[in-house]
C-alpha cells in the first residue's frame, strides 16, 4: 500500500521551468489545456506507461470525488495529475529536495526516502508548471500519508490514489469506495485502517503521520452529531 518499500527509476532529466498562468489554469479538464499537455508529455517521459494509466484513473476518480462532495474538480484534475511527478526519483535526490525546502525529517522518512515523493511531487509542480495554489499542492503533498485535519480536496486525492479501480475489486477496497462516496472523514479513516493493516502485515515501519491522520479522521467522523431524520410532511 502506501508506505511500502519501491524501486526506483534513475535519475530524470530536469525539465524546462514555466510558470503557469490563469490561461493555462482554467478549463484544465479540456484535452488541449496547455498545462495539461506540458504535464502529460513530462510524465511520459519521467514514468513508467504503467504508471501514467495509474495516475489518469486516480485523475478520474478524484473528479468523480469532487464532483460529489461539491468541491473544485479543475483543482481536483490537477491535483491528482501531478501526484506522483516524483515518484521514481533516486532516494538521494528526494531526501535532497526536501531538506533544501527546510522540512525536518523523521527517521522513518531517512529509512525510506521513497515516502518523500509526495513532498518532492509538489516541489516539481511548484517549479518544473508553475503550480501556486496552495490548495493543489497541499494535496499533492498530502496523497500518500494524509495529514490530520487535511482539506476535503487532499481527502479527494488521497482517496482517489488509494481506491482507483487498477487497485482491484477486494470486498474491502469496494466498501472503501462506497464510503469515500458517502462520507470523506469515515473514508479516510477506514482507509488508514487498512494502510496499516497491510504495513502490520508486511512488517514495515510505519510512519507516525500515518497514526496521526488516521486518528484525528476517527475521532471526526465518530464525534459527528447523528443526522436528523426528515419527517414526511403532514397533508394540507
Amino acid at each position: 500500500m502506501r508506505e511500502s518499500f519501491e524501486a526506483v527509476r534513475p535519475n530524470p532529466p530536469k525539465a524546462d521551468v514555466r510558470q503557469a498562468d490563469d490561461s493555462n489554469a482554467s478549463g484544465f479538464l479540456t484535452a488541449a489545456n496547455p498545462l495539461r499537455q506540458r504535464i502529460l508529455v513530462w510524465l511520459k517521459v519521467h514514468v513508467p506507461e504503467a504508471r501514467v494509466r495509474h495516475i489518469l484513473r486516480v485523475e478520474q476518480l478524484a473528479i468523480a470525488l469532487a464532483q460529489i462532495h461539491q468541491l473544485d474538480v479543475e483543482k481536483a484534475a490537477q491535483a491528482a495529475l501531478m501526484h506522483d511527478l516524483a515518484k521514481f526519483f533516486k532516494p538521494q535526490r528526494l531526501l535532497q529536495m526536501v531538506q533544501d525546502e527546510g522540512q525536518i525529517l523523521d527517521p522513518v522518512d531517512e529509512a525510506n526516502p521513497h515516502l518523500l515523493h509526495a513532498e518532492a511531487g509538489a516541489i516539481v509542480a511548484r517549479d518544473e508548471f508553475g503550480i501556486r495554489d496552495e490548495d493543489v499542492l497541499q494535496a499533492i503533498r498530502d496523497h500518500t500519508l494524509g495529514s490530520p485535519g487535511m482539506s476535503p480536496l487532499s481527502c479527494v486525492v488521497y482517496l482517489a490514489d488509494g481506491l482507483e479501480p487498477g487497485r482491484g475489486n477486494a470486498p474491502e477496497l469496494e466498501a472503501l469506495r462506497q464510503i469515500s462516496r458517502q462520507d470523506l472523514e469515515e473514508a479516510i479513516w477506514r482507509a488508514s485502517d487498512h494502510s496499516l493493516r497491510h504495513l502490520l502485515n508486511a512488517h514495515h515501519l510505519i510512519h507516525p503521520r500515518t497514526v496521526l491522520t488516521r486518528n484525528w479522521f476517527m475521532q471526526a467522523a465518530t464525534h459527528k452529531p447523528p443526522k436528523k431524520a426528515h419527517s414526511p410532511k403532514s397533508a394540507p
